[in-house]
């Protein structure tokens, strides 16, 4: 398993509601109530933050539980 893909699920875990894939140039995708793509991991989370920040207040919490 590479590190993309470990990223892959971390954020299909965190973000049920989106489908999350990096296409064939490299592209990080992800499809909910829009499309928001980012040539970075990075980009793509602060696109999903700016296009559903419900759930990304939701992740958020998840992690923060998570980690405690």
């Amino acid at each position: 398993m590479t590190p993309r893909d470990v990223l892959l699920v971390v954020l299909r875990d965190l973000f049920p509601q989106w489908e999350i894939w990096v296409c064939d140039r490299g592209v990080w995708r992800a499809a909910g109530s829009m499309l928001v793509s980012s040539s970075t991991v990075e980009g793509l989370v602060e696109h999903l933050a700016g296009a559903d920040p419900g759930s990304f207040a939701k992740a958020a919490r998840r992690l923060v539980e998570r980690s405690a």
